[in-house]
C-alpha cells in the first residue's frame, strides 16, 4: 500500500493540493509524448511527493498495445478535483484522513458539487462533462478496490450497476454503468467564434501588418482547417526530421500542399511541447485556397531567411529567441491583435457591420479556434458532404462536421463565401510591407 499516500497525514493539510504534472518525453528520432502523474504540490507550487495513483487511471485498459501517444490528463484532472474535495476542502466535515475511507456518499457529493456549482468563468457544466467526470472517478475506484478490496470503504457493486441493452442485431445483454444520477443545469452552449468574410480580410491584413510571425499560422488555420495545437507542430521543409509540409507543382502551378501531423515532434531544445495533435494525419489545403496559401507561403519564408532559429529542429513559427512557438504563446499574440488592433478599427470602421462585429468584440473574446470554423463555414458553403468536411477538417468522427451542414440554411444567410479576389486582396498590404 506504499503507492497510496494521503495529504491529511499532514497536521497542515490545506498548505497541500493533489495535482496534475506532465513530463514530456522525447524518443531518439525525435517524436514527443506526454507522460502525467498525480503529485502532491506545496502552497508554493512546488511538488513534493509523486503518487502511483496514475496506475489507477486506466488508459486503454484491457487492450494489449497502448498508443504511444495516449494520455490520461483529462481523467487525473476530475481524479485530483475529487480528492482535493473530498480530503482537504471538505476535511472539516468527512474527517476521513486516507483514500480507503471514502464513501459513495461522498463521491456522490463531490458529482453533485461538480454539477450544480456555478463555474469560475460563469455559468454551469454541462452533461458531458459531468458524465466524463463520473466515468472517470468510478473506473479510478473500480481499479483502486480491484487491488485493495479489503482496504477499501466502498466496493465495486455500490459503483456499478448493470443495465439491459437491446441492440438492433443480436442479442441482449447487460453492461454495468456508474450507479450515480446527477442533476445538471442545462444552458444554451454558444460559443462566439462566427467571422464575416469581410472582417476576416481586415483580420487577416492586420496580421501581416502589426504581427507577420502568427499571420502564417492563421493561414494554416483557416485555409487548412488545423486546430491551433496543430499548427504550433509544423515543421519547415528542411526539417531533419523530415519535410514538415510538401507543395506540389504541375509546372508553375501550385496543384497540392500536404502538411505532416503524423507524429507530435520536440521542435525545441529545451524539450517544451508546442502543442497537441488531436488527430494525427497528413493535412492538406483546400484547393480554393491554394493560391492564396501559396502567396502567404512565400512571405513567411522571406520572414524566416532574415530569424535566426534552432537549425536541429527547423520550426515553422518561431518565437523572439528563436525556438518554436507554443500554443499559449501563439494563443495571447492572437487575442492580442484582436484586443489591441482589430476591435478598435472595427469600432470606428465606415461599415455598419464591421461597427457592429467590433461592438460584439467587446462583449466577447474570439480565439484562434474562430479561424478553423471560418474555414469550415466555407466548406459547408461550397457543398461539401459529411465525409468531405470530415476529412478536411480532421475529425475523428462526423458529429462536428453534420453540426455544419444542419446550420447550412443559416450559415448561407449570414456569411458569403469567399471568392478568388477576396483571398487575393487580403494580402496586397502584405507584399507592401515585404517589398519596402
Amino acid at each position: 500500500m506504499g503507492e497510496i499516500i494521503s495529504l491529511t497525514d499532514s497536521k497542515n493539510v490545506d498548505r497541500y493540493r493533489y495535482a496534475v504534472y506532465v513530463h514530456q518525453l522525447v524518443t531518439p528520432d525525435g517524436v514527443s509524448y506526454p507522460r502525467c502523474f498525480i503529485v502532491i504540490r506545496n502552497e508554493y507550487d512546488v511538488i513534493v511527493y509523486f503518487t502511483k495513483l496514475h496506475r489507477f487511471v486506466g488508459v486503454y485498459e484491457g487492450s494489449v498495445c497502448r498508443p504511444l501517444s495516449a494520455d490520461a490528463r483529462e481523467k487525473m484532472i476530475y481524479i485530483t478535483q475529487m480528492l482535493n474535495y473530498i480530503l482537504i476542502d471538505h476535511k472539516a466535515i468527512y474527517r476521513i484522513d486516507h483514500i480507503f475511507k471514502i464513501t459513495k456518499d461522498m463521491l456522490a457529493a463531490f458529482f453533485m458539487d461538480y454539477s450544480l456549482k456555478e463555474k469560475k468563468s460563469g455559468g454551469h457544466r454541462g452533461s458531458q462533462d459531468v458524465e466524463k467526470c463520473i466515468l472517470a472517478v468510478t473506473g479510478f475506484f473500480s481499479r483502486l478496490c480491484r487491488k485493495y478490496s479489503g482496504y477499501c470503504a466502498i466496493n465495486k457493486d455500490e459503483l456499478y450497476s448493470d443495465k439491459k441493452v437491446y441492440p438492433r442485431y443480436g442479442k441482449q445483454h447487460l453492461v454495468s454503468v456508474p450507479d450515480f444520477q446527477i442533476p445538471v443545469i442545462s444552458e444554451p452552449k454558444e460559443i462566439f467564434r462566427d467571422i464575416p468574410t469581410k472582417v476576416f480580410q481586415i483580420l487577416m491584413n492586420i496580421a501581416l501588418r502589426y504581427d507577420p510571425d502568427i499571420a502564417f499560422a492563421m493561414s494554416f488555420q483557416a485555409f487548412a482547417g488545423l486546430r491551433p495545437g496543430e499548427t504550433m507542430n509544423v515543421r519547415q521543409e528542411s526539417s531533419p526530421k523530415g519535410p514538415g509540409i510538401s507543395l506540389t507543382w504541375r509546372g508553375k502551378k501550385l496543384v497540392r500542399v500536404d502538411i505532416d501531423l503524423t507524429h507530435e515532434y520536440c521542435l525545441r531544445s529545451d524539450s517544451v511541447s508546442c502543442g497537441s495533435i488531436k488527430k494525427e494525419r497528413i493535412a492538406h489545403v483546400y484547393p480554393p485556397f491554394l493560391n492564396v496559401f501559396e502567396r502567404m507561403y512565400a512571405l513567411h519564408q522571406k520572414r524566416l531567411s532574415r530569424t535566426s532559429y534552432e537549425k536541429d529542429y527547423c520550426p515553422m513559427f518561431v518565437n523572439s529567441r528563436g525556438m518554436a512557438m507554443t500554443y499559449d504563446i501563439y494563443y495571447s499574440r492572437f487575442t492580442s491583435l484582436i484586443t489591441d488592433k482589430l476591435r478598435p478599427l472595427l469600432l470606428s470602421h465606415d461599415d455598419p457591420e464591421c461597427r457592429i462585429y467590433g461592438q460584439m468584440l467587446c462583449e466577447n473574446s474570439l480565439g484562434p479556434h474562430a479561424l478553423r470554423h471560418w474555414f469550415s463555414v466555407q466548406l459547408a458553403l461550397r457543398g461539401e458532404d459529411v465525409a468531405q468536411l470530415q476529412f478536411w477538417r480532421g475529425d475523428k468522427s462526423p458529429e462536428s462536421a453534420f453540426r455544419y451542414l444542419q446550420n447550412k440554411g443559416d450559415l448561407i444567410r449570414e456569411l458569403s463565401a469567399t471568392n478568388e479576389l477576396l483571398t487575393n486582396a487580403l494580402l496586397r498590404e502584405g507584399e507592401r510591407i515585404f517589398e519596402n
